[in-house]
């Protein structure tokens, strides 16, 4: 009976000793494990660029979205840690381009010099460069840039209520659309932003008689396509053409830059767009550059950065990193 005792207490201490550890070593994976990690990864290859910044790591990594095959660039830097994640949305068409598969719009790894106090990530879009699919609207891009967020936040890195979104042309719709819908943002930037079909369905249909610039009557032949063969075939696809129904969810504070000379879009719109956000009580500014084009990749891109970075220190991006 004594020697059963024995074994007895020996075996309910060597229990507790392995639940002990089992506990240990599922906090431990709930801490380290990323909070979205329901995006499957299909592949991750660390890349080197020319002249990149020796402290980050950059990949290419492709993802299902939609279940279709997504390319995205991802920079991460070499020291352990949390960083907040800054999100670049490239430009490309605002509607569905069937034709259109493995576009390339003048990609660059500009990121290569990305600061060592952030994670970067630049999804390339369904139908652009080495994503599979054609070339889709601001909704489908909205849902493959959503996925690459995911991504990112599966490193591990990023720290949380961090999000930093600049987007330029089509992009800059996709910003202000992700922004509608996550509440980790802390600031957007719109370069040239395309803000969504409503509001240029509604500048054309006020202005009856503007037929110039060009890009007023390419966008009012478009918008009656989209008014006429899209929506109004499907009125239940409205919402995805459309941005103004978001701003009372848009929680970050808005940068929108503009130049009046713009030749891929209307830069009233944009105009009317800050008005918009100004009377639902967001926090926006608004700077029109006079005779600026599309993207401001002119006479204004070094007032243009300069705007970009001091409006992101403005809300907590850290002071090394800067646009160039």
């Amino acid at each position: 009976m004594e020697y059963y005792g024995h074994w007895r207490n020996r075996a309910f201490f060597l229990i507790l000793v392995i639940i002990i550890l089992i506990t240990a070593t599922l906090s431990s994976c709930e801490a380290t494990d990323p909070l979205d990690s329901d995006i499957e990864i299909i592949s991750k290859e660390r890349i080197e660029v020319p002249g990149q910044n020796p402290n980050i790591d950059i990949y290419k990594v492709f993802y299902k979205s939609d279940n279709i095959k997504v390319l995205a660039y991802l920079t991460v830097p070499k020291a352990t840690g949390k960083y907040p994640l800054v999100v670049h949305l490239h430009g490309g068409y605002a509607l569905e381009r069937k034709e259109l598969s493995h576009y390339d719009f003048g990609f660059t790894y500009g990121f290569s010099y990305m600061s060592d106090e952030v994670v970067y990530l630049y999804p390339i879009y369904r139908g652009y460069l080495e994503s599979d699919g054609h070339v889709q609207g601001i909704a489908e891009n909205t849902r493959d840039a959503e996925n690459g967020i995911k991504v990112a936040m599966s490193t591990g890195s990023v720290k949380p209520d961090s999000v930093y979104l600049l987007g330029a042309s089509m992009g800059g719709g996709v910003a202000l659309r992700l922004a509608s819908e996550r509440q980790d943002v802390k600031a957007v930037v719109g370069v040239s932003p395309f803000v969504g079909w409503d509001v240029n369905l509604r500048w054309l249909y006020e202005h009856p008689d503007a037929n110039s610039p060009e890009i007023v009557e390419e966008n009012r032949k478009t918008g009656e396509y989209v008014r006429f063969g899209l929506i109004n075939a499907n009125p239940e696809s409205k919402g995805d053409y459309s941005i103004l129904d978001r701003i009372p969810d848009i929680k970050a504070p808005v940068l929108l830059l503009q130049g009046t000379a713009d030749e891929s879009l209307i830069w009233q719109t944009v105009q009317d767009f800050a008005g918009d956000l100004e009377k639902a009580g967001k926090t926006v500014k608004l700077v029109l550059y006079p005779d600026g084009r599309h993207g401001l990749a002119d006479k204004y891109q070094d007032q243009r950065n300069q705007e970009v970075t001091q409006w992101l220190h403005t809300y907590g991006m850290p002071k090394s990193f800067a646009l160039q």
